[in-house]
C-alpha cells in the first residue's frame, strides 16, 4: 500500500511537467494514432486508389517501377510528373504516419492506410498547411506540393509515390484510378444553361 502511494505521488510531478511541457499532449497523441493503426490493420487493403497529383490521369504517368537507379538499386515507387507547385492529395482514406526530411525522398509526407499499408509521398516543394502526424486524411486532403526535393535536384518536378504492404513495396500504377475532372464554374453554367433551354424546348 506504501509502495503504490510513493508511486501515486511520483506520478504526479511528473503528469505535471509532462502538461506543462506538452509531453503529455504528445504521448496521448500518440497512442490514439497507434489505435487508429491498429484498426486499419483489421480492414482489407485498398484495391484502387485515387490519382495522388491534381489534374494528372493515368495515361499520362510512366510505369517507372523498378527502373534502376545508379548501379545499386531500383527504384520502388512511381514517377508522377506536374508542374512545381500542383497539389498533392492522398490517394486514400488513412491517418499521417510522418512528416519529414531525408537525403533521397526530400521534405516527405507517409500516410498508413488500411490493411496497414504506407504510401510515400516525397521531394515536394512545400508541405500543406496545418498538417500534422495523425492527422485522419481522406482522397480530398491536400498533403503538399510538387517539387524537386532530395535527390530530385535538377530534374523536372516531380512526386515519388511509393506503396508499401508488410511484404515489401509494390508496384502502385495498376492500382491507380483517375479522378473525376471538377467541372470549372463557366462549364458548369453552360451545361445547368443548356439543361433548362432543352426543358422548356421539350415541354
Amino acid at each position: 500500500m506504501k509502495r503504490l502511494s510513493l508511486t501515486g505521488l511520483l506520478l504526479i510531478p511528473i503528469l505535471i511537467l509532462g502538461s506543462v511541457t506538452g509531453v503529455t499532449e504528445k504521448i496521448a497523441d500518440r497512442l490514439v494514432l497507434y489505435v487508429h493503426m491498429a484498426r486499419l490493420y483489421t480492414k482489407d487493403p485498398d484495391r484502387k486508389l485515387a490519382m495522388p497529383v491534381k489534374d494528372v490521369s493515368k495515361d499520362q504517368v510512366a510505369n517507372t517501377w523498378h527502373a534502376p537507379r545508379g548501379t545499386d538499386r531500383l527504384h520502388q515507387g512511381l514517377d508522377i510528373f506536374a508542374p512545381r507547385g500542383t497539389a498533392v492529395l492522398s490517394a486514400t482514406e488513412g491517418y499521417i504516419l510522418k512528416i519529414g526530411e531525408n537525403t533521397l525522398g526530400g521534405q516527405t509526407v507517409s500516410v498508413v492506410g488500411a490493411g496497414g499499408r504506407v504510401y510515400y509521398y516525397a521531394h515536394l516543394d512545400s508541405y500543406a498547411p496545418r498538417i500534422e502526424v495523425g492527422d485522419y486524411v481522406t482522397t480530398k486532403s491536400v498533403l503538399g506540393y510538387v517539387g524537386t526535393t532530395g535527390n530530385a535536384a535538377g530534374t523536372p518536378p516531380h512526386l515519388h509515390f511509393g506503396v508499401y504492404t508488410t511484404a515489401g513495396p509494390v508496384n502502385p500504377l495498376p492500382l491507380l484510378s483517375d479522378r473525376s475532372r471538377e467541372k470549372k464554374p463557366e462549364a458548369a453554367e453552360a451545361a445547368r444553361s443548356t439543361r433548362t433551354r432543352n426543358r422548356v424546348i421539350t415541354n
